[in-house]
């Protein structure tokens, strides 16, 4: 594993970056996300208009099988539709568990368990945002024609979804709800398209990956949860992709970086400004640590370039193989 420095230490409270860099949004999703501590079914209204009339086919979820190890939810591609599957991380127990002639994509568990919060098309052409309820098979609609959302991700205390939202012609941005769908308001807008956002575990910061200035590419940048204090972190790392994610105990990133088609995981020490390389070869994307920061999950394009999960050790060692599906799956994320 190697490890160098590739960051400057030059902060700045503002940044500035060309404008003029549309994203395509294409879906590297994640899906499946765990249900807030602060989550009861009472908070939900089973007659409120904003509940889809179309409700997905979920399957029961089976207890965890290895406490530390764990088990996955990703984005399957199944047919003409991406799906949410799940499996264990040994390899054990996959099930496909959303059945809908719609597209899901990052799915997010709640810190707690027990819900998810995705992206789906399930209710016309633009993207929404969906929390599932385990308990009850309850489904309520969070966002509504607010422009096309991605990458969901809930607050360290369960009580607000962090989300990307492109709204218009303007730049992808970051965005903020409240988990019971209400509130739904602006929190940062760059000069150019975001395409994935991370609460540190503390919740005293948030990691996000913005355009850079070449096509493709992105930076990853660091701001208060109050969009005050930006500021860039990486410089020069080539061909960042648009994922990441904090380990347990705030200290690194997860990103995916490297030539088109030869992507690498790479840790990124935040304090250190370092970045160590975990992988060498295979094409590899959407790294998530597991709860207790032992293992990654990520998919990767290493067997005959067909897209499977894989995990390895916190350090880039003991690679294992968890699907082989001749159709994609990617983006895993940890049940807690």
């Amino acid at each position: 594993m190697s490890q160098r420095r590739i960051f400057s230490r030059r902060h700045s409270p503002r940044f500035r970056l060309p404008v003029g860099l549309l994203l395509v949004l294409t879906a590297l999703g994640l899906c499946l996300l765990v249900p807030s501590v602060n989550i009861t079914l009472g908070d939900f209204n089973a007659s409120a208009p904003d509940l889809p009339t179309a409700l997905p086919t979920f399957t029961p979820l089976p207890p965890p099988t290895k406490p530390n190890i764990g088990r996955l939810i990703f984005t399957c591609t199944r047919g003409d539709f991406n799906q949410l599957c799940m499996v264990n991380a040994d390899g054990t127990g996959y099930r496909q568990i959303t059945n809908v002639q719609a597209h899901n994509y990052y799915p997010a568990y709640s810190p707690q368990g027990g819900s998810i919060v995705y992206a789906s098309n399930q209710n016309g052409g633009y993207f929404d945002l969906f929390l599932f309820i385990f308990e009850g098979a309850r489904l309520l609609r969070l966002t509504e024609n607010i422009g096309n959302v991605i990458s969901p991700r809930f607050s360290p205390d369960g009580k607000t979804i962090l989300f990307v939202n492109r709204a218009g012609e303007t730049p992808a941005s970051l965005w903020m709800v409240d988990v019971t769908g209400k509130n739904p308001r602006l929190l940062y807008n760059g000069p150019a398209d975001i395409v994935a956002a991370d609460w540190a575990p503390d919740g005293s910061a948030i990691a996000f990956a913005m355009a850079g200035s070449r096509p493709d590419s992105y930076e990853i940048f660091l701001m208060d949860p109050d969009a005050a204090n930006v500021r860039q972190l990486t410089r020069g790392l080539e061909g960042i992709g648009g994922s990441l994610d904090w380990s347990p105990d705030g200290r690194f990133l997860l990103i995916y970086a490297g030539p088109p088609g030869d992507k690498d995981i790479f840790r990124i020490d935040v304090e250190a400004q370092t970045a160590a390389q975990l992988t060498d070869g295979g094409n590899n994307a959407a790294a998530a640590y597991s709860p207790d920061g032992q293992w990654i999950a990520f998919n990767s394009l290493r067997n005959n370039d067909q897209a499977d999960l894989f995990i390895m050790r916190a350090d880039g060692s003991d690679l294992r193989q968890i699907t082989d599906n001749p159709e994609p799956d990617w983006q895993p994320q940890w049940e807690p």
